[in-house]
Formats: structure tokens, sequence, C-alpha cells
């Protein structure tokens, strides 16, 4: 068992994300709110304030903006310099030699890089922070380097899919990711997929725990079947980033091929969010005659979100791997319609099959398969009484894996675990990934 001074202390992580509070990034926010909820010590480091719609009530709450330092300008080359004299200054007063003496290796090098200066700095003011927990890998190269230099004792890396499948065309990834790979403690893939691919890269087996992203069980009103009641209008719904990885132009070439050659299926789509590709998708919708039965909402309030999936029928989601390679992890707009009890219609896509299973909670296509997407929706349309067992499905495989307050506590026993490496792993807890070391899936 873990040491009782360990298992019930208040923990001090800090945590280094792109872009924070995030829209689009709601599991970087729900893990630092998870962590405040449980009584824990968190600072953030970020670029910038997305300021792009989050819940002002959730920032207030929990005083983000007092937790929250951001380093969207470099550091003069002085100051860099200085602030390498405070690392070593810190490692001085708590008395680790070791790491003084690889400040002197390191950082004269690694203080002329504004990117590493800037945590580096935050680090130095927020004081003594035993715990950094990176989210994107790319982070995770600059949380190996602050904990080579001394100013973190554990490092956690959460890999969410981009940072695998985009910087492996983008980077020579794998010497990229190898300092990463020595210095973290444990590398977070959201799925087994990206587990595997980790491994493929060269990243210790032993260091590598799967750790889905998940939902707050509690906001998601169920039991509830998905019923057309008197109306036999098919309703569907979206909500994703208008980006070329969701795949909404196959979903949009689906619904015209059902249209055409399914009339008897009448429909309607809504497509909640914004993004790049908003104006390309909507010249798509008008050319191939679908304005009638295809709305791009763009981005809205939450309550309006919430009333639009109470009242839509099957979420859509025909995710792609796009042409610089980027993917998805497992979408939690996808937990989200399950924890709804909604049956989904999606692709076999990276993480996907992780969380929905074919024909037991919705469909699973092939990338890209228009054709494939048409049949799934009519099949769908024309089983109307499957719904509710689809939707209770769903809603068992979320409570089983994908709950969020669960996967917190989880989070927090690994945590605690990294302190206190020769204690045994808590029940429930596996000590190694879910793959065999020897073989892959």
């Amino acid at each position: 068992m873990l040491k009782e001074s360990i298992a019930d202390a208040p923990l001090h992580i800090a945590v280094i994300t792109n872009v924070f509070p995030k829209l689009s990034e709601t599991f970087v926010l729900q893990h630092v709110t998870g962590l405040l909820d449980r009584g824990h010590t968190v600072v953030v480091f970020a670029e910038n304030d997305a300021n792009d719609g989050v819940d002002k009530a959730i920032c207030q709450r929990y005083r983000l903006a007092d937790r929250t330092y951001y380093h969207d300008h470099p550091l003069g080359i002085a100051t860099r310099l200085r602030l390498a004299l405070g690392a070593m200054a810190s490692n001085l007063r708590r008395r680790r030699f070791r790491m003084l003496l690889r400040n002197l290796i390191w950082l004269p090098r690694r203080a002329v890089f504004p990117h590493d200066a800037k945590p580096m700095d935050a680090l130095l003011r927020a004081g003594p922070q035993p715990l950094l927990h990176c989210h994107f890998g790319p982070n995770g190269v600059r949380g190996a380097h602050l904990k080579r230099v001394g100013l973190v004792d554990k490092l956690f890396v959460s890999f969410h899919g981009y940072d695998i499948s985009r910087e492996l065309r983008e980077r020579d990834t794998q010497q990229r990711y190898q300092t990463l790979f020595e210095e973290a403690d444990l590398l977070l893939p959201v799925s087994e997929y990206w587990g595997r691919k980790l491994r493929a890269l060269g990243a210790p087996p032993d260091k590598i725990q799967v750790h889905h992203m998940g939902v707050q069980l509690d906001s998601f009103e169920y039991p509830r079947s998905r019923r057309p009641g008197d109306d036999t209008l098919l309703r569907l719904v979206t909500t994703a980033r208008l980006t070329e990885k969701k795949g909404l132009h196959y979903a949009v070439q689906a619904l015209a091929q059902m249209k055409s050659e399914y009339p008897a299926v009448d429909f309607h789509y809504d497509v909640i969010g914004d993004g790049p590709l908003a104006d390309d998708l909507q010249r798509q919708i008008a050319e191939l005659g679908l304005s009638a039965h295809v709305v791009l909402r763009g981005s809205l309030p939450h309550g309006s979100v919430r009333k639009l999936l109470a009242t839509a029928h099957i979420f859509l989601l025909p995710s792609v791997t796009a042409a610089d390679g980027d993917q998805e992890g497992i979408p939690v707009a996808l937990m989200e319609a399950m924890a709804l009890g909604m049956p989904v219609v999606a692709t076999l896509h990276s993480g996907i099959p992780e969380l929905v299973e074919d024909g037991v909670s919705g469909y699973l296509v092939p990338e890209r398969d228009s054709a494939a997407l048409c049949a799934a929706l009519v099949r769908l349309a024309r089983q109307r009484p499957a719904w509710k067992a689809l939707g209770q499905a769903g809603r068992q495989r979320v409570e089983q894996d994908f709950n969020l307050d669960a996967q917190n506590d989880r989070l927090v026993l690994l945590y605690r675990q990294s302190l206190q490496p020769l204690s045994p792993m808590p029940p429930g807890v596996p000590s190694r990934p879910p793959w065999s070391s020897t073989t892959d899936r």
C-alpha cells in the first residue's frame, strides 16, 4: 500500500498545454478542474488564452486566470540566461547536487531556446511542482528538458492523436521524442491504437499506460430512448470543429445519395461547430440541393447544443485521416452522444472502434466511403425499434470505460504510484500496458 503521507496528502501538479482554456480541448479543462475538485494544487502553463466561448462561470469558479501562466512571447537571451542561473540556484537550495551537475551541462545550451525558457520562468515563479503533466507530445519534449534540469521530479505526457500522426509526417518524430521517452515516468496515450504507435516509435512498453478521456456522466440525463414519436423525420446531428479529419464532406455526400436513392427517408441534419471548412461545406450543401435538409449552426452556447442533442435521433461523425496525417484520438463528442443514449454512425478510424462496437451501439464504416455511410443511415432509419437497445449499449460502454470521474481518480492513483515506485499498484490499475510486450495487435 502507499504510505499514508503520500496516499492522503494533496499533490502539487503543473500542467503544460498549447492553449488554455480551449472549447475544442475540453479534456484539458476537465483534467485541471478534476484535480482541483479532488483538493490538489494545480498550475497551468500555456501559450495563450483561446477566448473561444469556454463557459466563463467555470473559469471564475476555479479561478483559472490566477492559476495559469501564459508564455506567448519569447524572452530575451539575457533573461533566459538569468533563468538558467535561477534553475541552478533552485537545485543548490534543495541540495540536489546531481541535478546541479546536469544543469552545468544542459542549461547553457537549453537557455537559448525561448519555448523552453518560458515554462522554466513560470516554474521558477510558481514554486516547486513535483509532478508535471504535459498534454501533447511536443509539450512533453519541453517537459523532458525541464525534468532534465531538475525543475520537476515526475513527468507524465498525454498523447491525443495529432502528436503522433501529423507529427510523424512533419518531423523526425522518433528522434525528436527520444529524450521524452527517456525522461518520462509515464506515457498516456488516449487509446490502445496510439499506445501501439508509441511502442513502434521506440517508447519503453513499461512506461505506456492507456488513459482514456471521459465524460461527466452526471451531466447527461439517462435513461432515455430515441423514439421518433409521430414525426417520421430522421434527425441527425454532429458536434465537431469543421476540419478535414472530421470527414463532414463525406457525410454531406452520403445524405445527397440518400435523398436521391431513398426519397422515403425524410431527414434533417444539424452540424454544430465552426472551423476553416465552414465555407466549403456550405457551398457543397448548396450545390447538392441540401439546403432545406442540412444546417450549419456554427458555434452555439452550451444550452443550445444540449437542446439539439436532446431532440436528435442519430449522431454522425465520419472521421478520416487528413492529408497531413492528422487523426482523431477517441472523440469526446462520440462519448457524449453515447452517454445520452444516442446510436452513432462513425468510421473505422484510429481509436474509435475501442469506443463504438459495430452493430451493438451503432455502426462503423470505412473512411471516405459515403455509400457505406448512406447504407448505415438508411439501415438505422428502418430500424427505429432498435434505437433503444443501441443507445443502452452505448451508455453502458461509456459508463464502463469512459467515465470522467473514474478516469480522474485513476490518474491520481498513477501520480501517487510514481511518488512511491516500490509500492504495488492499487487494485484495478494495471501495472503494464494492455498488450503483450512481444506481440503487436
